[in-house]
């Protein structure tokens, strides 16, 4: 029995977004333009980083870090709506990344920087995150989105790409939705190969597979032989695909789920905007 995997999503996902109580005040969003300025002057289209100018000019992302940590503990805590939080923790959790290249620069990987993932270096509001705290904690946890996972950029080659603007709470699910169609449709992450019978895609989606039970998940009746994490990503990618044919393939061919080597090289380019 054939199952569509382009599953619609969890109505407890829909209930949660627009759910009364998770609307507080704000006065006006979180300034995230020093952010942004580095963004646009040190990464070019590709996502690249220009860690050789950015170490030689580090101040906006000082600054943009310095902000994070003045944050007023109090007013974090009751009155930040679910947007800005978004924003914010995606945010810190990229430039934390690149900041802590930039600290040990010149480095080739990200990996070779002792205990990186859990030291509680990222100040927000007055309190230390890791970036594990980050993802796990303060991103999947609380806002139970997978797409997350295709726009927080870890400093490799094989990590999501890093994007020229900083994520903001007026525009962030727009910027979500746009990050996992790029990391869906980029054959960086996704091979999907009908013609000769094979799906390549990104080992994020077997690290993190489980997450993809949020909103997408196996039918009682699945007869393909996926694991739940298997069918909830493959449902993911068929929601996410602009080409039908691959589409069609993920819903009725027969394939087995290869993951694709990670490359932790840094991201690292020529830049772009202004540092070109």
């Amino acid at each position: 029995m054939k199952t569509n995997l382009k599953l619609c999503a969890c109505v407890l996902s829909l209930i949660f977004l627009f759910s009364p109580g998770r609307i507080f005040a704000l006065d006006e969003p979180f300034d995230h333009s020093r952010w942004d300025q580095f963004l646009s002057r040190f990464v070019n289209e590709e996502g690249e980083v220009d860690y050789k100018a950015a170490k030689a000019a580090p101040a906006l992302l000082t600054q943009y870090l310095e902000q994070l940590g003045s944050i007023s503990p109090a007013d974090f805590k009751k009155n930040w709506p679910r947007e800005e939080r978004l924003a914010l923790f995606m945010n810190a959790y990229n430039a934390g990344c690149i900041a802590a290249i930039l600290q040990h620069y010149p480095v080739k990987t990200i990996q070779s920087i002792p205990g990186i993932w859990d030291l509680q270096f990222i100040k927000i509001a007055g309190r230390g995150y890791s970036l594990n705290q980050i993802r796990t904690q303060h991103l999947l946890q609380v806002f139970r989105d997978e797409k997350i996972h295709t726009a927080l950029a870890c400093p490799a080659k094989s990590c999501p790409r890093l994007i020229q603007e900083a994520y903001t709470g007026p525009r962030v699910e727009g910027q979500l939705f746009l990050a996992a169609r790029r990391f869906v449709n980029d054959s960086r992450w996704t091979q999907i190969l009908p013609e000769a019978g094979k799906v390549r895609i990104s080992k994020i989606y077997q690290w993190y597979g489980n997450d993809f039970n949020l909103d997408f998940g196996a039918p009682a009746d699945n007869e393909r032989g996926f694991s739940p994490a298997e069918y909830a990503v493959l449902s993911f990618i068929a929601h996410y695909l602009d080409d039908p044919e691959k589409t069609k393939f993920l819903e009725e061919g027969d394939f087995k789920v290869k993951y694709l080597d990670f490359d932790w090289t840094l991201n690292e380019g020529p830049a772009g905007g202004e540092g070109k």
